[in-house]
């Protein structure tokens, strides 16, 4: 059996296994069943090739090679697929907005093949010196070709995004996953304009493919050991879209191609010409993965550093880049997931994680990461139990902390909180986020500094200055939320009052009616009309008073000893008979503790309504009590239909920010006021569809 039938065969072979590998993994997720069927369409098109190269008549090898372009008709809409929705967060959006896109590359060359396939091959030439065949292509075949070349440039061009935008652990993930897919379109893309070029395909050259599939499947295989799942999270970056290379270098390479190829046909005898082509390849795969070794280049300065007598960093520039990356930025996950980005590429730490202290400084939450996704946070924070223990050592000592040094509970807590990703690198620094006497967060780093090496002095002092950085821009943004808050504040309290005037103008229509009523009350027409207002200027004024009135001074708390138990259940009471909603309760032993007991009835009053409107009154309203150690409180959960995240980040504790069609958006913002003035906080899970869960926590009060 020749040579280039067995690579065909082995390069099939192995693609099905490691296509199929994926899919067993997680068959539900969409960027794995693309994949899956990008392998198998590579397995079948080297099926074809194999039996191409296995031919001995013209008519043979015509026929097999129609099939095998066919097969390579439906290649780039799959991969192109893949390369808009592999490590992409939200990959939905990117597939809507390239959708026709897509769709052009899915249909067009199909009927392009199913049309014109008769004429895509004028002629098979054999050619004797080097025992190979030429294949003679028609303006069919030179679209199709056309029609390569742009796909492969596409398909390369949204790689080239996702691994600029990524840093650190996810860049260490997905980088083989990059080359192999890169490294196969590359010469895909140097195949097709060589084809274009000269309008003839050779047989020879068909089995780099092969080759450089089986070159592929060991890069997918790292790539996998690397990660167990192809879902991850990579934020695309601006400039890593303005300021893309792939479209550079495509133009400059189909301008010189030309050029090559001459030269390479004139200095290389034809049997020999296959060869060269593979090793340029695999000499273009290796300087790509060289060029995005952190190691090298954490190498490359520290042998500057020793031997120029540089410093390791570039202090000045470095903070003109901080500057300009955080400057514009008003959100504090956007300042926190820049600068972990920034510490983790100039100290070569693959995970970084800045997490910052909620408003009643008892759990760290997560506000970005080059380790974890922003799925993963809720799910760190109600883990780490111990979080304020830590924070009171890292106030006690600032600076950065070694972990290997002394054992701290909650880092234990996060690490065992996901194994998978603590496996091989512990969670080895952590530094205070400090300024004005005060503790706001925490910064993490794990062992996986790049050559494994501990962070030397120099790299200690960058990542004080880089904290400290961080720290006064989140008290700036931190300072700036209050500010509008007191705006919004006293913008609602400035509203209230032209509530009360409506409400005076509703007591005056209700006086009139009154005072019409002895003289019209034998009018049934009178009689109705004076309900209908009656009943509706009730309920506007109950209404406006609750939820309004009240917020026109301060919360003053009267607490009490209080049974949370006797509390909820006596609220309960109150809506049987008025929810159709199924309302149950599940009431777990709870110490008493001192609160305001009026003021606690009204937050659970309004997260009951609430509920009530999300399930439209046909579902389920499951209100329990809680206590989590020094903590008591209650959660209502409901299956209606839930809210976004980003609704629920921006919107949802905002006065007059509501979904509700009739609602004013002030129920929660003044649950919010009464539970915070009870030191307590507010915890809240909901997905658009999957209903809403909101958790009071209260501390318990000696």
């Amino acid at each position: 059996m020749p040579v280039p039938v067995v690579v065909s065969y082995a390069a099939a072979y192995f693609s099905l296994i490691v296509g199929g590998g994926v899919l067993l993994r997680d068959r539900y997720s969409f960027v794995h069943r693309v994949f899956a069927v990008g392998m198998f369409l590579f397995a079948v098109e080297e099926l074809f090739y194999g039996l191409v190269y296995g031919a001995l008549l013209p008519d043979d090898i015509i026929f097999w090679q129609k099939r095998a372009i066919a097969v390579a008709a439906f290649i780039p809409s799959a991969w192109l697929a893949f390369s808009l929705t592999y490590a992409r967060v939200n990959p939905r959006r990117f597939l809507s907005q390239w959708k026709w896109v897509l769709l052009a590359t899915a249909v067009v060359p199909i009927l392009f093949v199913a049309i014109f396939r008769h004429s895509i091959f004028l002629d098979a030439l054999y050619l004797e010196n080097s025992e190979r065949w030429s294949l003679l292509f028609g303006w069919p075949g030179r679209a199709l070709n056309t029609f390569f070349v742009l796909s492969s440039v596409l398909i390369l061009f949204n790689l080239e995004r996702t691994m600029r935008s990524s840093v650190g652990r996810m860049r260490w993930q997905i980088k083989f996953m990059v080359l192999g897919v890169g490294g196969i379109f590359a010469l895909r893309l140097y195949t097709a304009s060589q084809a274009l070029l000269l309008s003839t395909t050779d047989t020879g050259l068909g089995a780099i493919h092969g080759m450089a599939l089986i070159a592929a499947n060991l890069l997918f295989a790292i790539a996998l050991f690397r990660g167990s799942s192809l879902t991850m999270d990579v934020y695309l970056s601006g400039a890593a879209i303005q300021n893309s290379l792939t479209v550079i270098f495509a133009g400059v390479y189909l301008l010189a191609v030309g050029v090559m190829a001459r030269v390479a046909r004139s200095l290389s005898p034809d049997a020999s010409l296959p060869v060269d082509t593979f090793l340029v390849f695999i000499s273009v795969t290796a300087l790509a993965a060289l060029l995005l070794s952190n190691r090298l280049r954490q190498k490359l300065r520290v042998f500057v550093s020793h031997h120029f007598h540089r410093p390791v960093y570039d202090y000045r520039n470095l903070w003109m880049e901080l500057n300009q990356r955080t400057r514009s930025l008003v959100d504090v996950r956007e300042l926190s997931s820049t600068v972990s980005r920034l510490v983790s590429e100039r100290l070569e730490v693959l995970s970084v994680s800045v997490w910052l202290l909620d408003e009643a400084q008892r759990r760290l939450i997560l506000a970005g990461s080059t380790a974890f996704s922003a799925g993963d946070g809720k799910d760190l924070e109600k883990a780490g139990r111990h979080a304020a223990e830590f924070v009171a050592y890292l106030r006690e000592h600032p600076g950065c902390v070694d972990l290997s040094e002394r054992d701290f509970v909650w880092p234990d807590e996060i690490m065992q909180a996901r194994p998978e990703v603590f496996r091989e690198w512990k969670m080895r620094y952590a530094i205070g986020l400090h300024v004005g006497g005060e503790i706001i967060g925490v910064m993490t780093l794990n062992d996986d500094h790049v050559g494994r090496e501990p962070l030397t002095a120099e790299d200690l002092l960058l990542l004080e200055s880089l904290s400290a950085h961080l720290a006064a821009g989140l008290l700036n943004l931190r300072l700036s939320a209050r500010l509008r808050h007191a705006r919004e504040v006293e913008t609602f309290q400035a509203v209230s009052t032209f509530f009360v005037h409506d409400l005076k103008n509703l007591a005056s229509r209700l006086s009139l009616t009154m005072q019409n009523l002895p003289a019209n009350f034998d009018n049934p027409e009178f009689r109705a009309d004076a309900l209908r207002v009656i009943s509706a200027s009730v309920t506007k004024i109950d209404d406006m008073c609750e939820r309004l009135a009240l917020l026109r001074q301060n919360i003053e708390l009267k607490p009490v000893e209080c049974d949370l138990n006797r509390l909820v259940e006596s609220t309960l009471a109150e809506f049987k008979g008025s929810l159709r909603a199924d309302l149950k309760q599940e009431l777990s032993p709870v110490p008493k503790t001192r609160i305001d007991s009026e003021q606690i009835h009204k937050v659970l009053t309004n997260l009951v309504m609430n509920a009530n409107e999300a399930v439209n009154g046909t579902g389920v309203i499951q209100v329990a009590t809680i206590h989590e150690g020094d903590m008591v409180g209650f959660l209502v959960r409901d299956n209606g239909c839930g809210m976004s995240e980003e609704f629920i980040e921006k919107s949802l504790f905002r006065p007059f920010q509501t979904t509700k069609k009739r609602g004013l958006g002030i129920g929660l913002f003044h649950s919010k006021l009464i539970v915070e003035a009870h030191h307590g906080m507010f915890e809240v899970n909901s997905a658009v569809g999957a209903g809403t869960e909101f958790r009071v926590i209260l501390p318990i009060s000696n």
